[in-house]
């Protein structure tokens, strides 16, 4: 090693002898409870068990900031198993590294608080190797975390959606089964209301992030299908429960008899599809939306349908008749309001509505056709109308 080098370790190494690791872990700990609800909510235990991790990280910091030379990876097992408790009791991964970006601050502001006004070159000399060793345990905590989470959530979705599935039908369960309700927090009751949700817009894992969170919070039964979620609940599930924003969109149907279960939780589902397909949010009832999930339930019926409608008015304008149809249904047949929509006179929209009538054979003052216009539009985003 170089005169210079070894100067600068010999220095280093003074410094970082000065600091208490059990006084200097406390202080840390102490920092993470402050600015960060997560660790204030651990248990004693939990809370002892952070501050020893502390410590152990401060000893392999210390070794490296003396020696220049990074510990073996094994030295960062006992970490790994920190990681892994974190995860079993739901602490977030950002809150973690949140708390690393922490321990860099406090760590330096120990290093500046025992380092003597002439030993300033050193401790410049130790901004950067504090960094790469922030850095390598935010790797080693990342890559940990990660894997234990998807551990644990791919077994509890697991036993979440064999007693879901065993549920939606109508016989007792076994001692077995009767248990892992038991278990994972599940009444055993006579009905429950399925749910199914989506996120417009967003990948399938946000989809599983957000099943995670609702078993986490208490609903017990939440599962992804493919890039929804979807399952089964026994108490009242809003839109807020969700911490999605307006944008969400959860389907749902009221208490159901589990012999009927299966039936139910496939129209939710219908249900929360068109909703994604047309562009609606929010919280959707099952009961307000029957039409729509019939029409999801029978999609060469509906395409058979829009096309006996839709089909002929396209071969005979531009769109203005198929545009007029659509916003005198958004405008719930009020021809005043169709017009202002339209920016037509009631006459021009008169005439269009009666060359509507002639070219697709419907009768707008039948329930029947109008029924059949309201389904051939059910697919569609609903018009924008102008108030």
């Amino acid at each position: 090693m170089a005169p210079r080098a070894r100067d600068r370790t010999t220095g280093a190494a003074a410094i970082v002898a000065r600091i208490q690791p059990g006084e200097a872990a406390r202080e840390m700990a102490s920092e993470f409870e402050s600015q960060m609800a997560a660790f204030g909510q651990l248990s004693d235990e939990s809370r002892a068990d952070v501050v020893a991790g502390v410590q152990r990280s401060l000893r392999r910091l210390a070794r490296f900031l003396s020696t220049g030379v990074m510990a073996p990876d094994a030295d960062f097992d006992p970490l790994r198993e920190w990681a892994r408790a974190r995860a079993t009791e739901g602490v977030r991964l950002e809150d973690l590294l949140r708390s690393f970006g922490l321990a860099h601050q406090v760590g330096w502001q120990l290093l500046r608080r025992h380092a003597r006004s002439d030993e300033t070159e050193v401790l410049l000399d130790l901004a950067a190797p504090l960094a790469r060793y922030v850095d390598q345990v935010c790797t080693v905590v990342t890559e940990t975390y990660l894997a234990e989470r998807e551990l644990l959530v791919s077994e509890e979705e697991r036993r979440a959606r064999s007693l879901l599935d065993r549920l939606s039908v109508d016989t007792p369960l076994d001692a077995a089964e009767s248990e892992l309700a038991d278990r994972v927090g599940v009444p055993v009751q006579d009905a429950y209301s399925p749910f199914a949700i989506v996120l417009p817009g967003r990948p399938p894992h946000s989809h599983a992030a957000l099943a995670a969170r609702l078993r986490r919070a208490g609903w017990k039964l939440a599962v992804t299908q493919s890039d929804c979620v979807v399952g089964l609940t026994w108490k009242q599930l809003e839109l807020a429960d969700l911490g999605e924003g307006p944008m969400a969109l959860l389907a749902i149907a009221e208490p159901t008899p589990r012999g009927e279960l299966a039936n139910a939780r496939e129209e939710v589902v219908v249900l929360a599809e068109h909703g994604r397909e047309v562009g609606l949010a929010g919280r959707l009832k099952v009961e307000d939306h029957v039409l729509e999930i019939l029409l999801g339930r029978s999609p060469q019926l509906a395409a058979r349908l829009r096309a006996s409608v839709l089909g002929p008015l396209g071969e005979h304008d531009r769109g203005e008749l198929a545009l007029s149809l659509r916003t005198m249904i958004a405008c719930r047949l009020d021809r005043t309001a169709a017009s202002k929509a339209l920016h037509v006179h009631r006459n021009t929209l008169a005439y269009r509505l009666r060359r509507i009538e002639e070219i697709a054979g419907l009768d707008l003052d039948s329930p029947r056709d109008l029924a059949c216009v309201y389904m051939a539009l059910a697919k569609e985003p609903p018009a924008r109308v102008e108030p």
